[in-house]
């Protein structure tokens, strides 16, 4: 079970998914909160903030995204005050972090030559094109399929992802295969979201990537998971969260 947060390093980028463990957060976001707005204590998420830019590269500056469910990219050329309201960055700068908090939604990072992104993935941004439209401004830019890396970090995974009809109604709706990502086990509906992500990832061309096994739900005690919370009857629940840069040298990553 992860306990650590590690950053994982790759030809010229780092980026690391974070857990849940390791700040000063208490009682439901407990303990590495870094998301303000979920009631949880502005000088806990603060600090927690200020954490996990001194354990990845405390010479940068984090930049994060108004999330909104949406298939929307933004390119960051700097940094400003205006809110983004996305659910996907891409940039090239060395001065910048580009990060995204979940809680059972995927954190998705795509990696080329020179650029490199996240996303923040939810079942909604995903059926409208969030992965498709971060790699198709990769190669806008110029970057090869080849050359493209996507590492899909912790998620909500299939055996705790439970669906009713409704869903169905929305699947069918969109035109997808609900045999494919339906499954149904003890009268119960279960949606493969680690499959949808998958084909997304392969039906644009990519080859080189990796999708984690690791269910936010199952481990909800190193990751936040949103369902686990609703599931027991709790109304606020944390984020954790994810990062990516280009790497320097004298990031050496920590345990």
């Amino acid at each position: 079970m992860p306990k650590k947060n590690k950053i994982i390093l790759n030809k010229n980028f780092q980026y690391c998914f974070f857990t849940r463990n390791g700040g000063v957060s208490k009682k439901n976001f407990s303990t590495l909160n870094c998301a303000y707005n979920k009631g949880d204590e502005d000088k806990y998420v603060k600090k927690n903030r200020e954490y996990v830019l001194k354990k990845f590269c405390n010479k940068k500056k984090i930049i994060l995204m108004n999330q909104i469910h949406s298939n929307k990219v933004i390119f960051v050329e700097k940094p400003n005050s205006q809110t983004l309201n996305a659910d996907g960055i891409i940039s090239n700068r060395k001065d910048l972090i580009l990060g995204v908090l979940t809680a059972d939604c995927a954190p998705i990072v795509i990696l080329g030559k020179k650029y490199f992104g996240i996303i923040h993935a939810g079942w909604k941004g995903t059926f409208s094109g969030i992965i498709e439209n971060a790699i198709n401004f990769f190669l806008k830019k110029g970057e090869c399929k080849e050359d493209i890396f996507v590492d899909v970090g912790p998620h909500l995974r299939k055996e705790s992802f439970e669906v009713k009809n409704d869903f169905l109604v929305n699947l069918k709706k969109l035109e997808v295969d609900s045999d494919k990502y339906i499954s149904s086990m003890k009268r119960n509906l279960y949606f493969n979201f680690s499959l949808l992500i998958a084909d997304k990832i392969i039906n644009c061309g990519i080859r080189d990537f990796n999708i984690s096994e690791i269910d936010t739900y199952k481990n909800f005690k190193d990751f936040f998971s949103f369902r686990y919370y609703c599931k027991k009857g709790i109304k606020n629940c944390g984020r954790q969260i994810s990062l990516v840069s280009i790497k320097d040298n004298y990031e050496t990553g920590f345990g």
